[in-house]
């Protein structure tokens, strides 16, 4: 219900409006009626009319000097003249007041009421219009700490006009004295949770607490502005005079002690280049990026300015070749101790170094080739061992160090894996060729290269294999199988010995009484009688 002051000093024309007008199905609420201004000035900050409907001609105080003191005093307040005088100088006068609306006497209560109607939709739209105004504002001030870290984002990443910049910066209220400018961006090392159930809130808040002591120390106490990045790094546009580098490495070492002793984490920070103005922050933000990613190779816990960076180093390409050898060689020999040996030598003489970061990435990712070949030169599957994308998870590691750990744990994955599988295939091979003995013993030419032909294997690489599976060499194996059937031939049957010999590969039985006696201890006829004794 919106509220309404009738004014007018003649009774019966107050008197008629108030009791022939529906006020509720008009949206309206009569709060008050007086016979002159004055009045209705004491007593219209109480009442708080939505509309004031006044007569012109009234004693005390008219309705022109009233709506005046109104209009002065109530922003919003709507005043509507209702008089029986038509005179163009009460119009004019209105007018420069800013009066709503008029309304001539006599006034009917048909013409009043699609007044009062009109009046309703009039004010409805605005107080929607307000709310929507209210509630953009609202949202605009929530947002306000949103768009600054947009603005700041885009400061650091582009060349902005000058002007564009310090009416941003009035608008947000940001301040940087000069006369000279640089950047630095923070990183936390990284984040290790124990025990914790909900890890992504717990790297929100330890995130936003590293923000915290970075503002504390940059933003507050030295004039700085800290924000953070869309990828969750800490970024800080700082200025001073000429000494502003070196500020600038002081702070960034509290900071990092700071974090350390009340958060129990490492942070690394890349700062960049002093510039003469603003607008060339952009150029120093980017250079702390690229001293940032130096901790790939310098390790963690590093405040690493662009100017201590040794430029033109690279890792000679013989002496990385020399390196991916090494490491294949050690993979095949299976011995994971040797591998972390190779691996850690290859790391240490790459920081030593110091070559570009993407000639790091460049020889990894070779590596990770050479291992996936190896893999598939075995016979194997190289995707039993590695992700659908290893290349991709290099770029999430933040130093050489978690490369070799990562590396080192891939490769002794792989050892495991080739590892096991041999071993399966060899089994497998090995009871092949042992099922081809059993079947062939009786051929006195059955040799070492025809079993191993049959397994496609080198005799040297077999002759290994076989000892490890059955516990005996080829030659002692076919021989002790051979004389195994000897034996049951001898105790159940009546074949003569040199029959018997030639059953089980012997073409020569002289021979073949010479090899049973030295293994089993009796000759052939010796061995019958004792089992017909028993028998």
């Amino acid at each position: 219900m919106y509220r309404v002051i009738i004014v007018d000093d003649e009774d019966e024309v107050r008197v008629g409006i108030k009791r022939k007008t529906d006020w509720a199905a008009c949206g309206f609420e009569l709060v008050g009626d007086f016979n002159n201004g004055r009045d209705l000035l004491e007593a219209v900050e109480s009442l708080q009319p939505d509309i004031v409907i006044t007569d012109i001609c009234m004693p005390f105080m008219d309705g022109l000097e009233m709506t005046e003191h109104l209009i002065n005093a109530y922003r919003d307040l709507k005043v509507v003249i209702l008089t029986g005088y038509e005179d163009f100088d009460y119009a004019k006068q209105a007018i420069k007041l800013k009066v709503k609306d008029y309304l001539i006497k006599p006034v009917n209560s048909e013409e009043f009421t699609e007044f009062l109607l009109k009046m309703k939709h009039e004010l409805d739209d605005e107080h929607s219009k307000k709310a929507n105004f209210s509630e953009l504002k609202l949202r605009l001030n929530q947002s306000m700490p949103l768009l600054r870290e947009r603005f700041l984002e885009r400061l650091v990443t582009s060349r902005m006009d000058l002007e564009e910049i310090e009416r941003k910066f009035s608008y947000f209220d940001l301040w940087l004295p000069g006369p000279y400018y640089l950047a630095l961006i923070a990183d936390i090392d990284v984040i290790l949770f124990e025990h914790t159930r909900n890890e992504d809130a717990d790297t929100v808040l330890l995130r936003f607490a590293v923000l915290n002591i970075m503002q504390e120390i940059f933003e507050k106490e030295s004039g700085g502005i800290v924000f953070q990045t869309r990828d969750d790094k800490i970024a800080v546009i700082y200025s001073g005079d000429a000494d502003l580098e070196e500020k600038a490495q002081l702070l960034a070492g509290y900071a990092a002690k700071s974090v350390h002793k009340y958060l129990k984490l490492t942070i690394s920070m890349g700062i960049g280049r002093v510039y003469a103005s603003l607008q060339r922050v952009s150029n120093s933000f980017q250079e702390a990026l690229s001293s940032l990613d130096y901790r790939f190779l310098l390790g963690k816990n590093k405040i690493i300015s662009i100017k201590d960076l040794e430029y033109g180093k690279s890792v000679d390409q013989v002496t990385y070749k020399d390196w991916e050898k090494k490491v294949v060689a050690a993979m095949k020999t299976g011995n994971k101790d040797k591998v972390s040996a190779v691996l850690d030598d290859g790391i240490e003489e790459w920081k030593a170094m110091v070559p570009s970061i993407d000639k790091c990435y460049g020889s990894i990712h070779k590596l990770l080739v050479s291992l996936m070949n190896l893999i598939v030169d075995t016979g194997f599957d190289e995707s039993h061992v590695f992700d659908d994308n290893p290349f991709s998870q290099i770029r999430t590691m933040k130093t050489l160090d978690d490369v070799r750990d990562w590396l080192q744990r891939i490769c002794h994955q792989i050892i495991q894996y080739l590892s096991q599988h041999r071993t399966a295939v060899a089994h497998s091979q090995m009871a092949v060729a042992e099922a081809y003995m059993k079947e062939h013993y009786a051929k006195e030419s059955l040799s070492l290269n025809e079993v191993c032909s049959q397994v496609f294997m080198s005799s040297s690489y077999f002759s290994l294999l076989f000892k490890q599976y059955s516990g005996v060499t080829f030659v002692d194996y076919l021989t002790q199988y051979r004389l195994e059937k000897a034996k049951e031939l001898l105790g159940m049957t009546q074949l003569k010995t040199c029959d018997i010999a030639l059953r089980i590969g012997y073409n020569d039985p002289k021979y073949f009484n010479v090899i049973f006696k030295r293994h089993i201890g009796m000759t052939p006829k010796e061995y019958r009688n004792s089992v017909r004794v028993s028998s």
